[in-house]
């Protein structure tokens, strides 16, 4: 009885660890323009996507995809715009930021320039991308310098009861300690709609 109890035991414990699912590997992804709240790109080939994070002391989580913009964006855009995709669930996570002065021309290419380092009201006199990572355990900033990429916004939409926002994006940064170490950011997008987006 014994040894049919332990055999039972045994052929359990065997199925139990045959049915586990392998953990889902993060996948980037599409370019779509239905605000999906997505959002990813590679750097220097290794993908980002957007993951919450915990605090500390509790509450809500730290989200990994932020839209702020300036107090005058609305309703003419004529203000600055900035998108935060950042893993901040893992310890060694990166995060992008992308920053346009303002939307005015609507949908289309804006050239990324010469970053200051700032962001929010302080940021600098045209578009930049700012990226924060982490390799073998040292917090590295990236900033970007003049033409160095692009941000394509293909759908801002704040037409009343939506406020989607769609595009794509590459470029190649600095290390702001270290300007001949450079890193590519490449097959960036983002959807999502503000009004559903953390919620």
């Amino acid at each position: 009885m014994k040894n049919t109890i332990l055999l039972l035991l045994i052929v359990l414990t065997s199925c139990s660890k045959n049915n586990d699912a392998s953990p889902i590997q993060d996948q980037l992804p599409p370019i779509t323009t239905t605000g999906a709240n997505t959002a990813g790109c590679y750097i220097n080939g290794k993908l980002l996507v957007p993951k919450n994070g915990i605090q500390s002391i509790g509450g809500s989580p730290t989200y990994g995809l932020i839209k702020i913009q300036g107090n005058n964006f609305w309703p003419d855009k004529n203000d600055y715009w900035q998108l935060e995709i950042a893993n901040k669930k893992d310890i060694n996570g990166s995060g992008i930021i992308l920053w346009i002065k303002n939307m005015q021309n609507g949908n289309g290419d804006y050239i990324v320039g010469q970053s200051n380092g700032e962001l929010y009201a302080d940021g600098p006199n045209n578009n930049q991308i700012i990226a924060g990572v982490t390799i073998n355990g040292v917090n590295k900033t990236y900033f970007s310098s003049p033409n160095s990429g692009i941000i394509k916004i293909l759908r801002s939409d704040l037409s009343v009861g939506t406020s989607i926002y769609s595009g794509t994006f590459n470029c190649s940064l600095y290390n702001k300690d270290n300007p001949s170490e450079v890193i590519e950011i490449t097959e960036g997008r983002f959807d999502f709609n503000s009004l559903t987006l953390n919620k």
